[in-house]
C-alpha cells in the first residue's frame, strides 16, 4: 500500500515552509522544535521507499508538541502540510485509525488558511490519502463519501489544469473501486458513466476510467448480442484502455472479446511483473474475499477448526467468556495473546499482551467499541519453531478462480471454482532472537512480516531453503506441506459454500468470474515446535512487488503462474506468456486442490 505520490507532494509543500529564514522560524519555535520539526519531514519522504523510517518519523511527530498538541508554534500555513506528513507516516505503518484523526486536522487547517472555497492540490491530495485509509480500514462507504466530495469540489473549480483533471479522474476510479469492493456493480457503473457524461468534448477519458467502465459494462450485461449498443460502447471503451497499456486486465479482457487468434493480451507492457502486481488488486475480484480478508470474519468462519486455526475471541463482543475461561490463569504473566485489527495488514496494529492485560484493556468499566473497532484477540502459538534462533513465518500463495459463467473462445461456459497451492513461497524471519522472556525486544521477536517495519534488517528465504533447513534437521518437510495443504483446501472450500451470501453491505456479483482472472492469494502460517503448521492470516492484497532480490524470483513466478494457468483454463495456449519467463524460473508451481 504505498502512500509515495501524496506524500512527496506533501513533502514539497514543507520544504516551501521549511525555507522561511531562520529568524522568522526563531521568533515562532524554539529551536530543539524546529530541528524535530525538519528531521520529522525528512524521516517521512524517506518513509516512502523504506517503511523502517516510517516508525522513526511517527515517534518524531507525536514529540512535536504542535504536532500532537493543540499549541500552534508553527506559522498557520504550515500546519495543514505538518499534520498530513504525519498522517502518511502513520498509515505507512499501518495506523490508518489514527492517521484519520491527522488526516482531519490537516483539512481543518486547510479551512482556516484558505482564501477561497476552491480546491487546492494540497487539499485534495490529503483528501484523497484520507480515502485510502478508509479503504484499508474497510469502510468502503465512508471512501465514497470522501472521494464524492473530491468529484464536486472538482466540478466547482474552472481551472482545467492538469493536475484537478488526474485527481478527478482518481477520485471517480476509487469512488467506483469501493462500489466494487462491496459488490455493487450498478453504483459503479453509474458513478463512471457520470464522470464520462461530464468530460469535455476536448479532452479523452483517463484510460483507467474508460477500462473500467468498459469491463462493468459487459459484467452488467453478458448475455446480450454484439450488436447492443452497451456492448458495443464497452467494445470501444476497453480498445482505447487496451491501446494505452494502462492495466493488463483491460487488455486480457478486449483480447478475450474480440476473440483475437493471436492472444497476446500483454505484449505492450514494459514491465509486466509491476503491471500483475497492480492487477491483482483489480477491483474485479470476488467482493466476498473479505470474509477472509477481514480477521473477525474469517475466525467466525474457522474457529471451530481448531488443529489449524488458533483460540480466539473477538472483543470487547466476547470478553466475558475470555474472563470465564481464563480467570484462574491471570497471573502467569506469560506473553499469551495477539490482538489484531480485523482490517490490518503486515502485522501493523498488532499488540502482544498477557491475560491480565487483555482483560485490562476490555474491563466492564470501558464503553463498548463499535463493530467496526473489533479485535481479534488470538492465543500465540507456543512454542514455536525456530530456525537460527529467531521466529518465522511463511507465506504460502494461493491462486484461486470463482465458480460461474466464464468467456471462452467457445462461447460463455459455466466454469466450478478453482485453487492452486503454489509450491513457491517465502520464509520471513522475525528481526530479533526469540526469547520466552519479556523484554523491550518483543515486537522485532515476534513479528515476521517483512513490511512490517524495518526494511534494513528483515530477512526472507524461498521454501527451497526451508525444505534443505529441515532436511538437515531430519524434519519431515512433506508432512508438514501436506498439513498446509489440508488446512487451505479447508478454507477455500468453506469459502466457496458461503461465496455469495450476503455478509453486512458485502454481497458477490453473480458474474465475477465472468473476465477469468486470476486471484492471488496470500496464506500466512507459523509452526510450533512439532512442526504443526497454524494459519495466521489470509491476505487478499498480498504485496506482490518484490522488495528485495530474495523475494524477486518467488513473486515473480507464483504471478507467471497463476496467469499460465487463467490462460489454460479458457481454453488459449499459454504460448504467449513464455516470453515473460521470470529470471531463474524453476518450472511450474501450482498444485490444484
Amino acid at each position: 500500500m504505498m502512500l509515495c505520490t501524496a506524500a512527496s507532494r506533501i513533502f514539497l509543500l514543507c520544504c516551501v515552509v521549511a525555507a522561511f529564514s531562520s529568524a522568522v522560524v526563531a521568533m515562532v519555535i524554539s529551536p530543539s522544535v524546529a530541528s524535530a520539526t525538519k528531521s520529522a519531514m525528512e524521516l517521512s519522504n524517506k518513509a516512502n521507499i523504506d517503511p523502517s523510517f516510517a516508525e522513526e518519523a511517527c515517534k518524531l511527530w507525536y514529540s512535536i508538541p504542535c504536532v500532537n498538541g493543540n499549541d500552534i508554534p508553527l506559522p498557520l500555513a504550515a500546519m495543514p502540510a505538518a499534520h498530513a506528513l504525519y498522517a502518511s507516516t502513520l498509515a505507512r505503518v499501518g495506523r490508518d485509525r489514527e492517521a484519520l484523526v491527522q488526516h482531519d486536522k490537516s483539512l481543518l487547517y486547510f479551512d482556516k488558511c484558505k482564501a477561497s472555497e476552491q480546491i487546492t492540490k494540497a487539499e485534495a491530495d490529503v483528501l484523497l490519502a484520507k480515502s485510502k485509509s478508509l479503504q484499508r480500514l474497510m469502510r468502503y462507504r465512508d471512501a465514497i463519501v470522501v472521494l464524492k466530495e473530491i468529484s464536486s469540489r472538482c466540478n466547482d473549480t474552472p481551472d482545467n489544469v492538469p493536475w484537478l483533471r488526474l485527481c478527478h479522474s482518481e477520485a471517480i476510479e476509487r469512488a467506483a473501486l469501493c462500489s466494487m469492493r462491496m459488490g455493487d456493480l450498478h453504483s459503479s457503473i453509474l458513478i463512471l458513466e457520470d464522470f464520462e457524461k461530464s468530460t469535455h468534448h476536448d479532452e479523452n477519458l483517463n484510460p483507467n476510467v474508460a477500462g473500467m467502465l468498459g469491463a462493468s459494462l459487459l459484467l452488467k450485461t453478458p448475455s446480450k448480442g454484439k450488436n447492443d449498443e452497451s456492448y458495443l460502447k464497452a467494445l470501444q471503451l476497453l480498445q482505447y484502455a487496451s491501446d494505452a497499456a494502462v492495466s493488463p486486465i483491460y487488455s486480457w479482457v478486449y483480447h478475450l472479446v474480440t476473440e483475437k487468434a493471436d492472444f497476446n493480451p500483454f505484449d505492450s507492457f514494459i514491465n509486466i511483473y509491476a503491471a500483475f502486481a497492480e492487477a491483482n488488486n483489480s477491483p474485479f475480484d470476488d467482493a466476498g474475499l473479505i470474509k477472509l480478508d477481514d480477521k473477525v470474519r474469517l475466525h467466525s468462519n474457522l474457529n471451530e477448526y481448531e488443529n489449524f486455526w488458533p483460540l480466539g475471541y473477538v472483543l470487547p463482543r466476547e470478553k466475558d467468556a475470555l474472563a470465564r475461561e481464563w480467570a484462574s490463569k491471570v497471573d502467569s504473566g506469560k506473553l499469551t495473546w495477539m490482538l489484531k485489527d480485523r482490517a490490518g495488514y503486515g502485522s501493523h496494529g498488532n499488540i502482544i499482551a498477557t491475560t491480565t492485560e487483555v482483560l485490562s484493556m476490555y474491563d466492564s468499566s470501558k464503553s463498548a467499541n463499535e463493530q467496526e473497532e473489533s479485535k481479534l484477540c488470538q492465543q500465540i502459538v507456543h512454542p514455536p519453531m525456530l530456525l537460527n534462533g529467531c521466529k518465522f513465518s511463511l507465506r504460502v500463495y494461493v491462486v484461486y478462480f470463482p465458480e460461474g459463467a466464464v468467456l471462452t473462445p467457445k462461447g460463455k461456459q459455466t466454469l466450478g471454482s478453482e485453487v492452486y497451492l503454489s509450491t513457491e513461497g517465502l520464509v520471513k524471519f522475525a528481526s530479533a532472537l526469540y526469547s520466552d522472556e519479556t523484554s523491550n525486544d518483543i515486537d522485532n521477536q515476534y513479528m515476521t512480516n517483512s513490511g512490517r517495519g524495518d526494511g534494513r534488517s528483515s530477512k526472507q528465504e524461498d521454501f527451497l531453503y526451508l525444505r534443505n533447513q529441515f532436511n538437515e534437521n531430519n524434519v519431515d518437510y512433506e508432512e508438514m506441506w501436506m498439513n498446509i495443504r489440508t488446512s487451505i483446501q479447508l478454507v477455500m472450500n468453506r469459502y466457496s459454500s458461503k461465496q455469495h451470501s450476503i455478509d453486512g453491505d458485502i454481497c458477490t456479483s453473480d458474474n465475477v468470474s465472468y473476465f477469468g482472472l486470476p486471484k492471488i492469494l496470500g496464506f500466512d502460517f507459523i509452526l510450533d515446535d512439532k512442526t504443526n503448521p497454524w494459519l495466521l492470516e489470509v491476505n487478499r492484497f498480498p504485496g506482490l512487488d518484490p522488495r528485495a532480490a530474495s523475494d524477486s524470483r518467488v513473486k515473480h513466478s507464483v504471478q507467471y503462474d497463476a496467469w499460465i494457468a487463467a490462460t489454460e483454463r479458457i481454453g488459449f495456449s499459454a504460448e504467449h506468456m513464455k516470453k515473460f519467463c521470470p529470471q531463474d524460473y524453476k518450472g511450474f508451481s501450482l498444485e490444484k486442490l
